[in-house]
């Protein structure tokens, strides 16, 4: 198994157990009924993810409930996804490189016990996020179904 393969496994059963999601083909997004979870893993030593322009996409698509929960080592690191699109995704800065996908990078950081998100095109953007244990999580995504 590949380092990204590992990294994208990290905490997956909590989406696909505890929280009843199921994974949409091979990719960071977890469905149920009218829920979109977009899953990320930062499972490095710079701490970073990418988001990508395609699943990002999907789910603009339809009318979902979102939430972006980043799956940061052990934490479970979580954001209103139309919020966080909003304010961390400007449609027209993503990376765009030349054997792939687009996409947005970013970086997490913790300062003044508060764990930020930010966006590696736009340094000056950083995006607080609250850290959930599964139980808050299944809490939270309980009331939105």
């Amino acid at each position: 198994m590949t380092d990204k393969q590992n990294s994208m496994s990290v905490n997956k059963h909590v989406l696909t157990q505890d929280l009843n999601l199921r994974q949409y083909s091979n990719t960071a997004i977890f469905l149920r009924d009218r829920l979109f979870v977009l899953s990320p893993s930062a499972q490095n030593q710079h701490n970073w993810f990418d988001l990508s322009k395609v699943n990002v996409d999907r789910y603009q698509e339809k009318q979902y409930k979102g939430f972006l929960v980043v799956r940061f080592f052990d934490k479970l690191l979580v954001a209103d996804l139309d919020r966080f699109i909003r304010e961390m995704m400007p449609t027209n800065v993503y990376v765009q490189p030349s054997s792939g996908r687009p996409h947005w990078k970013f970086n997490i950081k913790f300062s003044n016990s508060t764990h930020y998100i930010v966006n590696q095109q736009n340094p000056s953007k950083a995006y607080p996020v609250r850290e959930f244990s599964v139980k808050q999580l299944q809490e939270l995504l309980n009331k939105r179904a």
